[in-house]
């Protein structure tokens, strides 16, 4: 199991680097703009932004590892050699997920800390108790686009043989799903729909389609005769 898992980190070494400059790249930023001395009432409430900025940039890498989990092998023909080895498709996928679930503590522990922080510096981030719901709703937002990420693009990466197409499906969801969602209610001719309810809507819709493309993308590579 040890070579499996080496072997998927190795494959998707380039998609935690990335991982990683993404991680520090906004938090970097807002580090100079203080070290520059920019004008600010207290310059720790700029972590908070920059927090949420790099949370949400980081769900691509969940694309990423979704897209390039299996199709990627079988871009690079690989798959064939994994495929005379005597090694259960079970194994194989274990690996998979849990190399990806390794990007979990990386893009979440940091940000979250960072964030943390910020709001014991500076109280004003959340004025009054109103606030909390939004704060938490919006990493929940977060979170659940993400696991969107990855689901829809671990389906095709387990039926296709372009990563690149993969990964470009799992992006594309929620994006077809928020303009489903705006287009119904224009439809409908809901002129200020209230925000929860998009919120509501578009978690539900997430999760609707998220959970059925990971277990057919599994159920098919389990069936399916590699390569």
């Amino acid at each position: 199991m040890k070579w499996l898992l080496w072997k998927d980190f190795r494959v998707n070494r380039v998609v935690f680097i990335a991982a990683l400059v993404l991680l520090i790249i906004p938090h970097a930023l807002v580090a100079i703009l203080i070290w520059r001395a920019v004008k600010q009432p207290d310059p720790a409430g700029l972590f908070g932004p920059s927090s949420f900025y790099s949370l949400g940039l980081l769900q691509l890498v969940f694309a990423l590892l979704g897209g390039n989990s299996i199709a990627g092998e079988r871009f690079d023909r690989s798959a064939e050699f994994l495929a005379y080895l005597p090694v259960s498709r079970g194994r194989i996928l274990a690996s998979k997920l849990l190399v990806s679930l390794a990007a979990v503590p990386l893009v979440w522990l940091p940000n979250l800390a960072v964030l943390a922080t910020a709001v014991a510096c500076r109280p004003s981030v959340l004025p009054d108790a109103d606030a909390v719901p939004l704060f938490l709703s919006a990493l929940s937002t977060i979170a659940i686009t993400g696991i969107t990420f990855f689901c829809v693009a671990w389906l095709f990466s387990c039926m296709l043989l372009s990563p690149t197409f993969s990964v470009c499906m799992g992006v594309l969801a929620p994006i077809l799903v928020i303009s489903g969602i705006y287009w119904v209610c224009d439809l409908l001719d809901l002129k200020e729909p209230r925000s929860w309810l998009i919120i509501y809507w578009y978690w539900g819709l997430c999760l609707v389609i998220s959970v059925p493309s990971f277990l057919s993308g599994t159920l098919y590579y389990l069936r399916r005769v590699e390569p």
